[in-house]
C-alpha cells in the first residue's frame, strides 16, 4: 500500500501518492452527489462508499465527532508527506492512524446502534443482525490490535446462529467498545450518543 511504498522510497507521484489517493477514491467514491456539495447536510444517497456510510454514522450520532468530514484533511495530509521530497514518515503514520480511528468510530457507532435495531421488540430482525455484524466488522480486525479477546467476546455477542438476542446485549456491547476507547485514541465525546437510543437506557448516554 501506500505506507510501505512511502518507506520503500516510492515518493514520486506514481508510487506511494498514487497509491494514497486511490485509497481516497475507493473511501470517498466516484460517483457524483445527487444532491448537496457532497460534504454538508445530509447524505445523498448514492455514493455507496464507506465516506457515506460514515456520514450516516454521523447522523445517526450528531453530537459525537463528524468523522466524514474530519477524513478529508486526514486525507489530504496524509497525501501531502508522501510526495517526493515532502515525504515525512512520521506524518504519514499519524495520518493512517487519524484513519483507523475514523474506521473505529463508525464501527462502534453501528455497533451500539444496530445491536439495538436487531433485538427489536424481541423479535430478532435477522436483517439488522446481519448489519451490525457486517458493519461491526469494518473495522473490529483494527479495534482488535488493542484488545483481541474483547472484540471477541462482541463478535459471539453478534453470532449468526442466534435466534434471538437477550435484552442486556446493547448494554453489554457498549460496555465492552468502551473499555477500549483510551486504546484506541477515542473518547465518550467523540462517538457521542445515538439520537435514536431509548430515554432512561444505557444508550442514552456517551459513556
Amino acid at each position: 500500500g501506500a505506507v510501505w511504498k512511502g518507506a520503500d522510497g516510492q515518493t514520486s507521484d506514481v508510487g506511494a501518492p498514487y497509491a494514497w489517493d486511490e485509497a481516497a477514491a475507493f473511501y470517498i467514491g466516484n460517483i457524483k452527489p445527487v444532491l448537496g456539495d457532497g460534504y454538508t447536510g445530509s447524505a445523498p444517497g448514492n455514493l455507496y462508499s464507506p465516506y457515506e456510510f460514515n456520514w450516516k454514522r454521523d447522523k445517526d450520532f450528531p453530537g459525537g465527532t463528524a468523522i466524514h468530514t474530519a477524513a478529508i484533511p486526514i486525507m489530504n495530509y496524509g497525501l501531502i508527506n508522501l510526495r517526493v521530497s515532502a515525504y515525512n514518515a512520521a506524518n504519514v503514520q499519524s495520518a493512517q492512524t487519524e484513519m483507523y480511528k475514523i474506521f473505529s468510530i463508525a464501527a462502534i457507532r453501528a455497533v451500539i446502534k444496530y445491536s439495538w435495531t436487531a433485538r427489536g421488540d424481541g423479535t430478532l430482525n435477522e436483517e439488522f443482525l446481519a448489519e451490525c455484524w457486517a458493519y461491526w466488522r469494518s473495522a473490529s480486525g483494527y479495534i482488535s490490535t488493542v484488545n483481541k479477546a474483547t472484540v471477541q467476546e462482541i463478535d459471539a455477542l453478534l453470532d449468526w446462529s442466534l435466534t434471538s438476542i437477550p435484552a442486556t446485549t446493547p448494554c453489554e456491547i457498549k460496555t465492552k467498545v468502551e473499555s477500549m476507547y483510551k486504546a484506541l485514541g477515542i473518547s465518550c465525546a467523540m462517538v457521542g450518543v445515538w439520537s435514536d437510543a431509548p430515554a432512561g437506557s444505557c444508550l442514552a448516554s456517551p459513556c
